[in-house]
């Protein structure tokens, strides 16, 4: 079933469509058929809860003839480039958000991402989706328990990153009760997220890095600055590191709070971590010891 009418769809009705928000609907398997999705060339958000059997959001498809031949005189026009904000919480079957090839998307304009309870889900994007994602503000991933990779293929075979992949704006990461997640970003990432402030990882009992190593990338000085991270929480039973190689360390001159719980191989936790701040609170539970540094 669609929720949207092949009629409806010719009519031109949903042209100057900006705001979806959908709550509790029936037999939908996807919400967004790629005839439709051509034609929303203005939306900026979408919301959707408590779907029970929705399977995919958007239905990329191929680009018609009539599309190609405005791209011709127009320039491409990318679907979703105008997308700011999607929220999806309580799919419980949702295997994709995007279904289909991505070459023709774009998330230029996503600023605030937030998945919750998508029990089915494995990855979040592919990675030439997400050399779009220059605007990204704000990450959030909650109770996604297949969820194994943020980066990834439908047959869970990584894409070689692309070099120019970077979240420049991204302020907020948060992750939590994903028990299947083994990596966040690769490496080459996270000299791109120098707006960062706010990293949460809570129960992620899977995970083996946060920033996860690609050969010989970024071998310069092994230093990697976060100059605006102002709180840092880990909280999990694994013994993951901050890094893949023990030879490159964070340097983190604004830190303010540094939580750390279940970490027995805490030592090699920390000195990936270099802290320079004189009022810094560092709370280690898995020792049930405080240190306050002044």
């Amino acid at each position: 079933m669609l929720l949207f009418s092949d009629h409806e769809q010719q009519n031109g009705f949903f042209q100057r469509l900006e705001f979806v928000e959908v709550w509790h609907c029936g037999d939908i398997c996807t919400l967004f058929p790629a005839k439709l999705l051509q034609v929303l060339k203005n939306l900026r958000s979408v919301k959707i809860n408590g779907y029970k059997s929705l399977e995919e959001v958007f239905e990329l498809g191929e680009v018609d003839e009539e599309s190609n031949e405005e791209c011709r005189w127009r320039g491409p026009s990318k679907l979703l480039s105008s997308l700011t904000t999607l929220e999806l919480d309580g799919l419980p079957e949702l295997k994709c958000i995007w279904k289909g090839l991505t070459s023709h998307v774009s998330l230029q304009s996503l600023i605030h991402l937030k998945l919750w309870s998508l029990d089915k889900l494995t990855f979040i994007f592919t990675p030439s989706l997400a050399q779009s994602l220059l605007r990204l503000e704000t990450l959030e991933i909650r109770n996604c328990r297949e969820l194994k990779y943020v980066l990834g293929e439908e047959d869970d075979e990584r894409e070689i990153i692309p070099e120019s992949l970077a979240f420049p704006e991204l302020k907020t990461l948060y992750i939590f009760a994903c028990a299947e997640l083994e990596y966040v970003f690769p490496i080459s990432v996270s000299p791109s997220l120098q707006n960062l402030e706010e990293m949460k990882i809570d129960n992620a009992d899977n995970l083996k890095q946060i920033f996860y190593s690609e050969g010989d990338a970024l071998t310069r000085d092994g230093i990697i600055k976060f100059p605006k991270l102002r709180e840092l929480i880990l909280w999990s039973e694994s013994n993951y590191s901050f890094f893949g190689q023990r030879n490159f360390a964070a340097l983190l001159p604004s830190l303010q709070n540094l939580t750390i719980h279940g970490h027995e191989e805490l030592g090699n936790l920390l000195e990936q971590l270099q802290v320079r701040h004189l009022n810094l609170t560092i709370h280690l539970y898995s020792l049930l010891i405080l240190y306050l540094f002044i």
